[in-house]
């Protein structure tokens, strides 16, 4: 089968030396393994050419004469491709010199798009254990994450002095200032939407009056907060992502760490202490647009007077409603800035990554805040809130 490699070797400048001993079942590699000398070209076909009918070989650098990191990785390279086509490499010989550093090497090498054997007949199988796996280390990840967070807090705590207030300031200016207008118009439009549509429903039993203690639970304690919410983790959460992706990518938090600064202190706790602060402020913003929406519906389909309305607001809406919905965009808030900030750090070394962990940032925002919202509906109906 592999008769046409026996005794040839695939060498350019006699550099990297790389031929296949069939008696032995063994893939010798000879030469200079570094940088300046590798041909990927050549040693990748050569290896591709094998057509995968042995199972299993060996592989023998002893006759190495200098080995580098990057030559160890292109040796893992070709073992990655060998195990593509289905072969495995049972034993790797190496001089003493080299084998530390090989062992220290092999835990940081990854590649992608790793197949299992027959991924077509197991596709299903292999599919569902590759996703809670990486669920499963994702959430541990995570929880390191928040872990570290709540280490530095309560350091930071005891020296407030050490706050970039000016980062701050810069996220509240970003979500409140900027956003303002995007949440007050929406939350304007869904207390128009919600009234208008409920409008025929109250006529038709002749309870106009009661849209007001509908709009007050509705769009108090439910929507404006969860809506607000949504659109900051759209907004101000992808914009800190992206922000921390690209500092990490031009290698500043590298810098800081060099320097003995967490970047805890420097890059995420400011943000997340701007976000948890311009949150419930914009939310209660939205509470009172929302409410004027209602209003003005209210006047033009049922008929119900703004003083009528805003009376029926002071004597017949809790005001616990306004307070359920401050409380939950406070813990909205606190999980947007640290998914945000978390997704920011899990940035890779590329552009794409960014577009990437940006978009994780937004949707776990979301899941997790209706997640939340949930969690507290149950909660305030259990102490009858």
């Amino acid at each position: 089968m592999y008769k046409k490699y026996e005794d040839i070797s695939i060498e350019k400048h006699n550099k990297s030396i790389l031929s296949f001993n069939q008696e032995q079942n063994c893939l010798n590699l000879s030469g200079n393994w570094i940088w300046s000398t590798i041909d990927e070209e050549y040693l990748i076909s050569f290896v591709e050419s094998f057509n995968g009918n042995n199972k299993a070989i060996k592989m023998d650098g002893l006759e190495i004469e200098s080995l580098d990191s990057s030559g160890i990785y292109f040796i893992y390279r070709l073992i990655n491709i060998l195990e593509k086509k289905n072969i495995s490499v049972l034993d790797i010989k190496l001089n003493e010199n080299f084998k530390n550093l090989f062992i220290k090497i092999k835990d940081s090498v990854q590649f992608e798009n790793n197949v299992v054997a027959n991924p077509k007949k197991f596709n299903f199988v292999y599919v569902l254990g590759f996703s809670i796996t990486k669920t499963i280390r994702n959430i541990k990840s995570f929880l390191i994450f928040f872990g570290k967070y709540w280490y530095n807090f309560f350091n930071i705590v005891k020296s407030p002095q050490i706050i970039h207030w000016d980062e701050v300031n810069r996220i509240i200016f970003d979500a409140g200032v900027n956003g303002f207008f995007l949440a007050s118009m929406l939350s304007f439009l869904i207390g128009i939407t919600l009234t208008y549509q409920m409008a025929p429903q109250f006529t038709t039993y002749g309870a106009n009056l009661y849209v007001v203690n509908f709009l007050g639970i509705a769009l108090l304690k439910e929507v404006s907060p969860l809506l607000t919410a949504v659109i900051i983790a759209g907004r101000t959460g992808a914009s800190i992502t992206a922000e921390i992706g690209t500092r990490k990518i031009q290698e500043e938090l590298d810098a800081l760490q060099i320097m003995g600064v967490p970047s805890m202190q420097i890059i995420v706790f400011p943000k997340i202490l701007g976000v948890l602060i311009i949150t419930p402020l914009v939310t209660a913003i939205a509470d009172v647009v929302s409410m004027m929406g209602g209003l003005i519906i209210s006047n033009v389909s049922l008929s119900i007077p703004p003083a009528l309305f805003i009376s029926r607001v002071k004597n017949y809406v809790s005001v616990n409603n306004f307070t359920c919905g401050i409380v939950k965009s406070i813990f909205f808030a606190f999980i947007i800035g640290l998914v945000s900030c978390y997704h920011g750090l899990q940035v890779k070394g590329n552009a794409n990554s960014i577009g990437i962990e940006t978009t994780k940032s937004v949707v776990n925002s979301i899941m997790l805040i209706v997640f939340i919202d949930a969690v507290f509906a149950i909660i305030f109906q259990i102490i009858g809130v």
